[in-house]
């Protein structure tokens, strides 16, 4: 399990991640927990916590150089790309 560490201020490319982008970040981090594998609270919580990353202003690739930066790794941001996938056509990527 990665967790950020006490203190850490999420980054964006360009600067600090603003208060609501901090906020989604970490509730993403929090989900995180089981890299985001695909359960029934992760199908009922991920399309609509990335959609709201993406309202805030986070690409996916933002996001996952956000989560990579605190210690995921390959296959867990790869994760994130399938949760993408259900966000934006509906079906759950490969």
């Amino acid at each position: 399990m990665t967790r950020k560490p006490p203190g850490y201020s999420w980054p964006d490319t360009e600067g600090d991640a603003t208060p609501k982008q901090a906020e989604l970040l970490d509730r993403l981090d929090f989900y995180g927990n089981n890299g985001w594998s695909r359960n029934p609270q992760t199908d009922a919580l991920m399309p609509g916590l990335l959609e709201a990353c993406a309202q805030a202003g986070l690409s996916l690739e933002q996001v996952k150089k956000a989560m990579a930066a605190i210690g995921y790794g390959k296959v867990a941001l790869h994760e994130l790309d399938r949760w993408e996938s259900k966000r934006t056509n509906g079906k759950f990527g490969r």
